[in-house]
């Protein structure tokens, strides 16, 4: 019996190794294709999820990413609304997925946690020095790279030429937040009041938190997962925003509120601190405007502190489920890994490259008409590789909600909790709804 036992354990034991090597060496095969340079020995046709203006963008380039891979057919699905949950559910089912993904950098945590995308750490390796740091850092899930960064969103401050001319501010005298808000104390008492600075509603509370502590290396949690909110560079950037509130200078309505659109056409609103995806937005609700905007750097926190932050971004995933990805792999590398293409669609689309050797080209120093002939690319893209890294896991969303929460509360409470207790609240809250531990003290976590 304990003979029959040993053979039959052996027996299982073969099978097991032979099926181990039988996908090793698929794997193997595998990868040996997706390096090869026979571009035309790939034959496919895949399915690319993107949005709006990035999709648009992928159906201007695909004539050439035909002449490079003859046969490989790419559909672009040019999805809307309810495009993340349905590629949450097509994750969770097993099926219907497509063979690319684009995604919000901000949301890509909560996706590879789930460990359904293709690893591309292997493939992409070559290409990590070549992006933008914090782009690169946040499509890595437990050591492995499962998504490649696409585009960023650069912050930098647009004004109105004409409004800061009438009232003899000079932007480049703008070096940090509070000499911003001194120009805007200038601009409302010699407007009576009729212009104000900027608009600094509820909706936008979290946006320019998080804006911030990218400049000083805040963060809602530390490289561990753990809470890290209730710290001193978190501190510094709500003691901002409670200035800007008691300035008196800001507008209350709400951003991408009809009146926010309507004050790109009027005196009511001086500047608008946002991503340069946002200069898109004023070309396309306020043309006749054009030659009368400026952007200057984005003040920084302590004087000589960095004037470089980032909201917005995208990335570009693979997941598991693609039959095709050799022909996917080819896409993404083509489309996200060329200057020459990211280009492209920057040129054309205001999508602004994580791609770092994409800066070199000189169109970022070619003078813009619609901001009078500033060089407003080189400026956006000035030290993107230097902001802080934000430690964001698959819980990231949904703390940034809660810290929205407790700062709305805050203002709409006449600022009555000091800077220190609000920190305090937002972390108990995120401690309690996330069941996560507090971090420890920095000194104490290395």
């Amino acid at each position: 019996m304990t003979k029959n036992l040993n053979l039959l354990s052996m027996f299982v034991l073969t099978i097991f190794i032979a099926f181990t090597l039988q996908i090793f060496a698929a794997n193997a095969e595998l990868q040996s294709n997706i390096n090869s340079d026979n571009n035309e020995a790939i034959h496919a046709e895949i399915e690319v999820w993107a949005w709006n203006i990035a999709a648009a963008s992928l159906k201007d380039v695909l004539p050439l990413f035909n002449a490079a891979y003859p046969n490989i057919k790419v559909n672009i699905n040019m999805c809307q609304t309810n495009m993340q949950s349905r590629f949450l559910l097509s994750l969770s089912a097993g099926i219907g997925a497509p063979d690319i993904s684009q995604l919000e950098l901000g949301e890509v945590q909560k996706y590879i946690s789930t460990k359904k995308m293709m690893d591309l750490a292997d493939l992409a390796k070559k290409y990590e020095k070549d992006f933008i740091p914090s782009s690169w850092h946040g499509c890595i899930y437990e050591g492995r790279l499962y998504a490649i960064p696409w585009d960023v969103g650069p912050c930098a401050v647009f004004y109105k030429r004409h409004i800061f001319n009438k009232y003899g501010i000079d932007p480049n005298s703008i070096q940090t937040w509070d000499d911003y808000l001194n120009a805007g104390k200038v601009i409302y008492e010699k407007s009576n009041g009729s212009t104000k600075l900027f608009h600094l509603s509820l909706n936008s509370l979290s946006i320019m938190f998080e804006i911030m502590i990218q400049q000083n290396g805040g963060q809602l949690f530390d490289k561990d997962g753990a809470i890290a909110v209730n710290s001193p560079q978190c501190l510094a950037a709500l003691r901002i925003l409670r200035k800007m509130y008691e300035s008196g200078v800001t507008s209350n309505d709400l951003i991408f509120s009809h009146s926010y659109y309507s004050s790109l056409k009027n005196d009511m609103i001086a500047s608008y601190p946002m991503a340069a995806w946002w200069g898109g937005t004023i070309k396309d609700y306020a043309s006749e405007t054009a030659g009368d905007w400026g952007v200057f750097r984005l003040p920084s926190i302590e004087p000589g502190g960095l004037r470089a932050s980032n909201y917005g971004g995208s990335i570009l995933l693979i997941p598991d489920q693609c039959k095709h990805k050799e022909a996917a792999w080819a896409f993404i590398k083509f489309i996200l890994c060329s200057p020459e293409i990211q280009n492209m669609q920057y040129k054309k689309y205001d999508l602004i490259p994580s791609l770092l050797s994409a800066f070199n080209d000189p169109m970022y120093d070619e003078p813009d008409p619609f901001y009078a002939g500033q060089k407003v690319r080189r400026l956006f893209t000035t030290d993107m590789e230097k902001i802080y890294i934000l430690n964001r896991n698959k819980d990231w969303i949904e703390a940034r909600d809660y810290v929205a929460q407790e700062l709305s509360r805050w203002v709409s409470r006449d600022l009555r909790y000091s800077e220190q207790e609000v920190l305090e609240r937002i972390e108990k809250k995120l401690i309690r709804r996330l069941e996560r531990s507090k971090a420890l003290m920095p000194d104490q976590n290395k």
